[in-house]
């Protein structure tokens, strides 16, 4: 069975980062976290805030083109060493997500997308929450998320298999229903690396 990529993508504060550390325990899969790629490109620890308005410093469009070229290098050096693996960041671009069809196709590999959501306001509370949080990663903010919204290229016919994933319900229904998703994709066989 070949390889899988999966691609846990969605607006600020709908749970990507959860949700993909928790797949990724309980797969025993490497998880590749946008916001941490991007604070160690710019030398920062993934703790330090960034506090800049939308699209601007590290979140330009430039730097992000940087963020996710890393994040396929590294995805790529899973792939070659026969890992399955696990990306998590807003994949807001339609062309971003191309890239990753591209660079699984390159290792006979399989990509499934993952859209984490949840209502506007329980993503503003999250995001509110996160503030006070010293171990957060992200620097998603509750004035940013409308931009970031209006920003995010539609899906396209080839962001597919999709799983839309409302993650306002209990979490261990949710990692059932993600890890039940990726397993259709895995041939139901052992999902853990040899």
């Amino acid at each position: 069975m070949g390889r899988l990529i999966v691609v846990v993508f969605g607006l600020m504060g709908t749970g990507k980062s959860s949700r993909s550390r928790a797949l990724a325990a309980g797969l025993k899969w490497p998880v590749i976290h946008s916001d941490e790629v991007r604070k160690r490109l710019a030398g920062l620890k993934p703790t330090d805030r960034v506090p800049v308005e939308f699209g601007q410093g590290i979140y330009g469009e430039d730097f992000s083109a940087r963020t996710y070229d890393e994040m396929l290098r590294q995805a790529e050096t899973h792939l070659a060493a026969g890992r399955n693996v696990i990306l998590d960041g807003s994949y807001k671009r339609a062309a971003e997500r191309a890239r990753v069809r591209q660079l699984a196709r390159g290792h006979g590999a399989r990509v499934v997308f993952v859209y984490c959501e949840c209502p506007p306001e329980v993503a503003r509370e999250r995001l509110g929450i996160r503030l006070t949080d010293p171990e957060a990663i992200s620097d998603g903010r509750v004035d940013l998320f409308s931009d970031q919204a209006r920003d995010f290229d539609p899906f396209a016919p080839e962001d597919q298999p999709l799983l839309r994933l409302s993650t306002t319900r209990d979490p261990q229904v949710v990692l059932a229903e993600l890890i039940g998703f990726v397993r259709c994709f895995q041939g139901g066989g052992d999902l853990d690396d040899p």
